[in-house]
């Protein structure tokens, strides 16, 4: 994995990013409105703003981290953009002059953080950045290693009378990692998009928060409150400082 750096992921994936087909982050931004309310909330990872801008449009103060510049300038070049004061930097070891009541960790990017290491780092420094009974919100998908044959798989996503989008993926059970490339193939030449992943069950994530000093609030399934069950394809999990 020492081909993957904290910044590789925004020169490759900037314009690429928004185009990508995630899900709507409407009911993401509902319940993230009304947990922030009027404190101020820190985003790790906020990329090209897709959860950050909506919630500042509602009015809810709010920071960013990330580790690409390129990708923080695509969001500049947003309406609300520049409203945002964004560090440019690693989200397992940042240290900012201020506390928040909430920071938020959207979609799967923990998972970027290449080893268990980094991941408590980050725990950990979300807990010193936090204020009392403040919350730090983690969204991921659920693991699910049954996906993977012979320790790898492709998939096509897409198929157009000039491209086609294709992911392929490489699994290592042992440390939990999953090397992933989107690629898309067009007559005018092949781009890669890779994603470099590290996974964690709940249950680790869990131990990871105790190791910081954070309790586990609430987990749910989605953003709409459903309850986090065996059938659950995604993981959203609440941890609070104590008071």
């Amino acid at each position: 994995m020492n081909d993957w750096q904290p910044d590789t992921y925004g020169p490759r994936w900037k314009d690429f990013y928004d185009t990508y087909g995630w899900a709507d982050a409407t009911n993401a931004v509902d319940y993230l409105a009304g947990l922030i309310g009027d404190g101020r909330a820190l985003e790790l990872g906020i990329g090209t703003g897709r959860v950050a801008l909506p919630l500042v449009e509602r009015g809810v103060k709010l920071d960013g981290l990330d580790a690409s510049s390129e990708t923080v300038e695509v969001m500049r070049g947003k309406p609300g953009g520049d409203s945002i004061e964004v560090t440019i930097g690693n989200m397992a070891d940042f240290k900012l002059d201020r506390t928040y009541s909430t920071v938020i960790l959207l979609l799967n990017t923990l998972y970027a953080l290449q080893t268990q290491e980094e991941q408590i780092q980050c725990f950990e420094s979300v807990a010193r950045h936090l204020e009392p009974g403040g919350l730090f919100v983690v969204e991921t998908f659920m693991p699910d290693p049954t996906r993977f044959h012979f320790n790898g798989r492709a998939h096509v996503y897409d198929v157009g009378l000039d491209h086609v989008r294709i992911e392929a993926d490489t699994f290592d059970r042992a440390t939990q990692h999953i090397k992933e490339n989107h690629v898309e193939i067009r007559e005018s030449g092949i781009k890669l998009f890779p994603a470099f992943l590290r996974y964690v069950w709940p249950s680790e994530m869990d131990l990871m928060a105790r190791i910081a000093g954070l309790r586990l609030k609430d987990r749910f399934g989605d953003w709409t409150g459903v309850p986090f069950d065996k059938q659950s394809e995604n993981h959203i999990a609440v941890y609070q400082k104590a008071g």
